[in-house]
């Protein structure tokens, strides 16, 4: 009996031994940014794939003398976006492979179509992975994908690190994934933004060309290079409008998107504003509380930060408290004018990008059964209070 069973079960492990189903990495184009526009009534997607040969060299140039790329891309054009993933296997070597992908590009008029389409693209197939960032570009996606980002091999994976970077230090455009972008759409606001991609330098047709050849890794520098450079907005999923990067750094204060960043503020009040300091802030929470005046609504805007004083103008003694505690309200009101400065780019805009719909939903439920349907007029109704705590934890060795 024992025998039988010792059988049995070999010959189970034997069939169920390998991968039925199996792809060879030389089989795959592996996808690490795409890009989306649309055109004349149909879907634009673009790919840029890694090419391994160029990737395995030493240089990231290729064989021997023929100099190559690390990356490929590829345009395809179709009336549904996975119809154009379909399409693509009529034009390329290998299976197209997007479980990789790091960054989408959204082309203007593609924003402007709206992307309701490409949500349900991602949320109905397992190889796309919504954690996608996504980054909006004036011109056509498919243009900017072309450019290299010297001295990176994969451009697609800088774009990825330079959001994420971005984020990190700076916290001026809040990040946003196709998971943010799909909550949006479900959303009582129903605002998001995406961080604007674009072309800084000097814009002549010889330069960028030179950005799409294997001639710009040479150089020391170029003069054209991708850059974060402002904030659009979506309302229902559609483009409607930039905020500049002041109004942007405001959303990030209000939104709690704020994880590290620089602050430069002047030394005294208004007149004497040539004199200037730097915080870098270390933390930083944001606690909205909304409020019911009985005709409309007031959003309380609670705002503690705490950092480092990394440079100073300032001809102070700070080894005095009272000192410190005049810097601390300088800090304080340069953070209350950025984030009217926010507040007033959405106002303008009229899209509830901070997601106070949600919030009020939650506070007042009863009211909002009432007002959901008129939220965009109510939402231009609204004020903001806004109270900043700022403290100073380390001023520096060099006191006086």
């Amino acid at each position: 009996m024992r025998t039988v069973k010792l059988v049995t079960m070999l010959v189970i492990i034997m069939l169920l031994s390998g991968c039925w189903n199996r792809v060879e990495l030389n089989e795959l184009w592996v996808t690490v940014a795409t890009g989306l526009d649309y055109r004349d009534g149909q879907w634009e997607i673009t790919y840029q794939f890694i090419v391994p040969s160029a990737m395995a060299s030493g240089t990231g140039g290729g064989m021997g003398n023929a100099a190559q790329a690390a990356s490929h891309v590829h345009t395809v054009r179709a009336k549904t976006i996975h119809q154009g993933l379909n399409i693509s296997n009529l034009e390329t070597s290998r299976r197209i492979y997007v479980a990789h992908n790091r960054v989408i590009f959204i082309g203007k008029k593609a924003a402007e179509k709206g992307l309701d389409q490409l949500i349900d693209y991602y949320y109905r197939n397992s190889e796309a992975r919504e954690t996608v960032l996504m980054l909006f570009t004036e011109g056509r996606a498919s243009e900017i994908l072309k450019k290299l980002a010297p001295p990176e091999k994969l451009a697609g994976a800088a774009y990825a690190e330079l959001i994420n970077n971005e984020n990190k230090r700076v916290s001026i455009f809040p990040s946003t994934s196709v998971y943010d972008f799909s909550l949006s759409l479900h959303s009582d606001g129903k605002g998001v933004g995406m961080p604007v991609a674009a072309l800084i330098g000097e814009k002549s047709e010889k330069n960028q060309k030179e950005l799409e050849s294997l001639d710009a890794a040479k150089k020391t520098s170029t003069a054209l290079k991708v850059a974060l450079s402002k904030l659009a907005v979506f309302q229902e999923g559609r483009f409607v409008g930039f905020l500049n990067r002041k109004e942007s750094q405001g959303l990030s204060w209000i939104t709690d998107k704020i994880q590290s960043t620089e602050l430069s503020f002047p030394c005294e009040d208004e007149h004497k504003k040539t004199q200037l300091s730097s915080l870098r802030i270390n933390r930083s929470h944001t606690k909205l509380i909304p409020k019911y005046t009985g005709y409309h609504y007031t959003m309380q805007i609670k705002v503690k930060v705490d950092g480092s004083l990394v440079e100073s103008g300032c001809k102070k003694d700070l080894s005095k408290p009272e000192e410190i505690e005049k810097l601390e309200e300088q800090i304080e009101k340069e953070i209350e004018k950025i984030i009217e400065e926010g507040w007033k780019g959405t106002q303008r805009l009229g899209v509830d990008a901070a997601g106070f719909g949600d919030i009020i939903h939650r506070k007042f439920p009863e009211n909002w059964k009432n007002m959901k349907h008129n939220w965009p007029a109510e939402f231009r109704k609204m004020d903001i209070e806004v109270q900043v705590e700022a403290l100073i934890r380390l001023p520096g060795l060099l006191q006086k």
